[in-house]
């Protein structure tokens, strides 16, 4: 007996059912460790995919770019051409631009 007079006992008996339990924990321990594995190996596979699509599409916006840039120069060359700018200036004509 403790000095408070309250009596412990423990019971050392191990049931069938006490085993069934232990075994059933031990499986749902090992069956969530699998398949939190399986989840994790997939959404990596998921990620290293979306980082390849990353790569392909930040290539396509910069030849966007570029192609932005030379289409506004082309642009440009065309209005200076309407004014009168360039290598062909009205009746005068590419070779008479260079000489006297």
């Amino acid at each position: 007996m403790s000095p408070l007079g309250i009596s412990v006992v423990i019971e050392q008996t191990i049931t069938i059912g006490n085993i069934i339990e232990i075994v059933s924990i031990i499986a749902g321990g090992i069956t969530v460790f699998v398949t939190l594995r399986n989840t994790v190996s997939n959404i990596k596979d998921d990620v290293i995919g979306m980082q390849l699509e990353l790569k392909k599409l930040a290539d396509i916006v910069t030849k966007m770019a570029v192609t932005d840039v030379r289409l506004t120069n082309v642009e440009q060359d065309i209005r200076e051409l309407r004014h009168g700018r360039g290598f062909v200036q009205g009746e005068r004509g590419l070779e008479r631009e260079y000489g006297s």
